[in-house]
């Protein structure tokens, strides 16, 4: 278990169960007894109308109306439709699917596209269908990594779980995926250039001590857990620019990304550990400050995972330029579509490995 130092505006309290204190500025103000009338009627019928989803409305016991704070999007009559000409023996499942990701992704878009039920904000979220024997759930590919352990025991493909009707269904993981892509696409702006939604907070130095674990993604590597929430420290949830100083000696840039566990995780690399002379099972104090720098080049993490599980290949991409790794990001960040970008994946970690230029 790691243990926590206890830092500026963090009570004692605090401190000792390894939380941090919320910004004082942020109060909960409260709005008196609620009722919430008719969550989601669903109805399914053999026809093609098969559900009827009915807005969730909130309601004050004083007999004022409550304003949410922002409104769900609607449901999508293209999506009530989808699941209507499913096969009958996935509908019911298909319903439950939508009500989870719902939950996680109220302000995102239904549509329909690759002939699945769809979840769009910014960019994709994730996908479901309906077939005779299963379900399907299309989170993917980065996001299957990131859960590589939890989808172990299903039928899965690159970007996919299949969920026979036999099995129950996994709602719990499905919130989880949703929510780790939400995460995913606002850290990574929005999706197609748009300013992310969740502006970053500094919260000053964080100081905490952990043990180092192996990192079976990126070889030799280690990772320690964050032992506090992003979103509340930060203002973010997923992928947060830190500068992480290792036993007040060894200093490097990296991010706190949330891989699927419990915890955020920050990598330390193999070459820090050198410095260190340390190793898995070992302790280490580490110090993060919000790193507010501009860096060179965004790395997808598609492509940090594939330069960290091939040996040599994180040594040849730092001795690259900035412009041919920004070119190499670039061109694996433009993928639309999974098998486009692990296809592009295949080519590049060779080319890094030999530094060949992308282009020209």
């Amino acid at each position: 278990m790691p243990r926590w130092h206890r830092r500026r505006g963090t009570s004692h309290s605090a401190a000792s169960r390894g939380t941090l204190a919320g910004p004082a500025h942020l109060v909960a103000t409260p709005i008196g007894p609620r009722l919430l009338i008719a969550p989601l009627l669903l109805r399914v019928m053999s026809g093609v109308d098969a559900v009827r989803p009915v807005r969730s409305t909130i309601v004050d016991m004083s007999g004022s109306p409550t304003i949410p704070h922002q409104s769900a999007a609607s449901p999508s009559p293209e999506v009530d439709a989808y699941i209507g000409t499913c096969p009958e023996s996935s509908r019911a499942r298909l319903i439950m699917l939508r009500e989870a990701i719902r939950e996680e992704a109220p302000h995102a878009t239904e549509r329909i596209a690759y002939g699945t039920a769809t979840w769009h904000a910014g960019e994709n979220i994730i996908h479901i269908g309906g077939y005779a024997r299963h379900v399907g759930v299309y989170p993917g590919t980065e996001a299957m990594i990131a859960f590589a352990d939890e989808v172990q025991g299903f039928v899965t493909s690159k970007g996919a779980i299949q969920i026979p009707h036999d099995r129950e269904l996994p709602l719990d993981l499905v919130r989880r995926l949703t929510r780790w892509r939400v995460d995913h696409i606002a850290a990574k702006g929005g999706g197609r250039g748009k300013a992310s939604v969740e502006p970053v907070r500094d919260p000053g130095p964080i100081h905490f001590e952990a043990t180092l674990h192996r990192s079976d993604a990126s070889g030799a590597a280690c990772f320690v857990d964050f032992p506090w929430d992003l979103r509340e420290t930060f203002g973010k949830g997923n992928l947060v620019p830190v500068v992480a100083t290792w036993d007040d000696r060894v200093e490097y840039r990296g991010s706190l990304a949330r891989m699927g566990g419990e915890h955020a995780m920050l990598l330390c690399r193999k070459d820090v550990l050198a410095e260190l002379g340390k190793g898995p099972g070992e302790v280490v104090h580490v110090t993060v400050t919000l790193d507010l720098a501009p860096r060179e080049a965004d790395v997808p993490d598609a492509l940090a995972t594939a330069i960290d599980a091939e040996a040599g290949a994180r040594a040849a991409w730092e001795a690259l330029s900035p412009s041919m790794r920004r070119e190499f990001a670039q061109w694996i960040a433009d993928a639309k579509r999974p098998e486009t970008r692990d296809a592009r994946l295949s080519k590049a970690i060779p080319m890094i490995l030999s530094r060949k230029r992308l282009k020209g």
